[in-house]
């Protein structure tokens, strides 16, 4: 190497300052590596699924019970969807939730009491059976899905309008059925639906209707759905929408912010007591229960599940049989079967406790990851729609209900969201 180009290599000196420190280089020191932190982008579904999912989750406020096909709209919709996902396996079933296993596990015993228990109605046990699996992996699929905000935001858009749809068509008497109630009145309902059914999926649209951006068009549609919730007579109903209202109004950073959160909801409380008040229906029911005791049977049915459980706590009486046994013993006139009016009856007089523990486990991570997504854009939303069908499956049995997975699939799709690394304030839909 010659001597110029060793010149040209060398370092250049560092000039002195006086006391031998270094004076300040020129040169500008080299960038400083930035830290990357990894954040999993959200999740991307394609239009026909997301389409599939939104005919889903419109057609829940409009199942019809009885019809001229075999199966339920919701049912068809749901099965649609799960057609639609296999176009996107690679998404739609990605990640396995936690409580994904312990509903697999309920499934397992399920069977395994169906088989000790003997049934007597295959048909109607094969069809429970496949019910449930098309319900988990709605739940599974669309908690999977639920990770793109744009279909959360979308989804529960489609469920609120849907109920408000529903709400107006059962107000303005389009195709509006009418159920005699033996204390006085008429409970009514849209399609011959089951009341308390209706009221329960009527309390979480009440919900998601009031997290709308656009709060005058949100409380109109509110005032439209709880109009409507009062005329189905459904008293566990009413709660269902008070326990979601002051679930979803308790948020905020600050003791001022929930209060005036608390003050809101206390207000809408209100004034759903003084409508309920005003319909002599639903006032008398209210009587009944005080006064007199009287839970629509459910204060003869409750002794028998609990004599019922006591006599086989391991595996139950089977699914579906278990009905048929609480007929026979509350000498039930009208009907063949009875249902025990109580998710937690029902788990345990069908399955047991091998049945009940895997599914309760199943239920409480969902409640975990609805409750994770509070730090989320949803804020309270998914956890104040699922307590508010969790109230509403505490005095009836709606455990292969659609609205059920679908409130469980939010969850899911909500707490994974959050749990991912996205993390922001609060907001409207």
């Amino acid at each position: 190497m010659s001597v110029l180009a060793r010149r040209r290599s060398a370092p250049l000196p560092m000039p002195q300052m006086r006391g031998g420190l270094a004076a300040p280089s020129l040169v500008p020191p080299p960038p400083i590596a930035q830290q990357i932190v990894s954040v999993p982008a959200a999740v991307k579904v394609a239009m026909p699924v997301r389409l599939a999912f939104y005919l889903f989750v419109m057609s829940i406020p409009f199942e019809v019970p009885n019809r001229s096909i075999p199966l339920e709209v919701t049912t068809i919709t749901g099965a649609l969807f799960l057609l639609a996902t296999l176009f996107t396996i690679g998404v739609a079933y990605r990640h396995i939730p936690a409580a994904l296993w312990w509903f697999v596990g309920y499934l397992w015993c399920f069977g395994l009491s169906t088989f000790f228990n003997r049934s007597d109605h295959v048909g109607e046990v094969v069809a429970l059976f496949v019910s449930f699996v098309l319900l988990i992996g709605i739940m599974w699929a669309g908690g999977n899905l639920l990770r793109d905000p744009r279909l959360m935001r979308g989804a529960i858009l489609a469920f609120a309008f849907a109920c408000f749809v529903r709400a107006g068509m059962q107000v303005l008497g389009i195709a509006a059925h009418q159920h005699a109630e033996w204390t006085g009145g008429y409970r009514v309902t849209v399609l011959d639906q089951n009341p308390n059914y209706s009221a329960i999926i009527l309390s979480a649209g009440f919900v998601a209707v009031l997290n709308l951006r656009l709060k005058p068009i949100a409380w109109a549609a509110a005032a439209v759905i709880g109009l409507a919730l009062i005329q189905t007579g459904s008293r566990g109903g009413l709660m269902c929408a008070v326990v979601g209202l002051m679930v979803l109004l308790w948020h905020g950073k600050t003791v001022g912010a929930r209060l005036r959160g608390v003050g809101i909801a206390l207000i809408a409380i209100a004034l759903l007591a003084v409508a309920a008040y005003r319909s002599p229906m639903l006032r008398v029911r209210f009587e009944e229960a005080v006064k007199e005791h009287s839970l629509a049977g459910r204060e003869r049915i409750y002794p028998a599940v609990l004599s019922m459980i006591s006599e086989r706590p391991v595996l139950g009486w089977g699914p579906v049989e278990n009905q048929y046994e609480i007929a026979a013993r509350i000498r039930e006139e009208r009907l063949d079967r009875r249902d025990a009016h109580n998710i937690l009856f029902e788990l345990f007089s069908t399955t047991g406790i091998l049945g009940a523990i895997p599914f309760l486990i199943g239920l409480w991570l969902c409640t975990r990851e609805a409750w994770r997504a509070r730090r989320g854009p949803w804020g309270m939303l998914p956890f104040a729609m699922l307590m508010a069908v969790l109230v509403g499956c505490l005095s009836g049995t709606w455990i292969a209900s659609k609205v059920l997975w679908f409130v469980l699939a939010i969850a899911v799709g909500a707490g994974a969201y959050v749990n991912g690394g996205k993390k922001t304030g609060p907001c409207a839909v």
